[in-house]
């Protein structure tokens, strides 16, 4: 029995070896050539695909450098716009301090001027009853 086993496994070992190892028909070879033939097709499609794909992409990329450039100069002008203006309020800031120190000054002297006024009528006053005239005239005489 163990004769038979080893003569059976033998036959089916040699009938596998022809299987695999059998020549090919002349259909299965043009069937071959066609699966071949449309996988370079398929292959030609993807390239020109991939070819257009990398054509946006470029165009993508100089399009992106194109926004990169117009932001960086939007952001040159405004700093520029930012220097203009802080050097523009340093002015003015300086403008006013000189004008608040000459309205100071004035009401300084305005309020000098008042108090000399209210001194200098008192002072006619004294010396209009002194004398008892009106005190128009002790001014006037003055």
């Amino acid at each position: 029995m163990l004769k038979s086993v080893r003569q059976v496994s033998l036959a089916g070992v040699l009938i596998a070896a022809v299987a695999v190892s059998g020549c090919a028909t002349k259909g299965s070879v043009k069937r071959a050539q066609a699966s071949a033939d449309q996988a370079m097709q398929r292959a030609e499609v993807v390239g020109g695909d991939a070819q257009k794909a990398q054509t946006s992409a470029d165009a993508a990329g100089a399009a992106a450098q194109h926004a990169q450039e117009s932001a960086d100069n939007a952001n040159t002008a405004a700093q520029t716009a930012t220097q203009t203006a802080t050097s523009s309020q340093q002015a003015t800031n300086a403008r006013v301090d000189a004008l608040e120190s000459r309205v100071h000054s004035l009401q300084h002297r305005v309020s000098q001027l008042q108090h000399k006024r209210t001194k200098h009528k008192t002072h006619h006053r004294a010396a209009a009853e002194k004398t008892k005239t009106s005190p128009a005239v002790a001014a006037y005489q003055h």
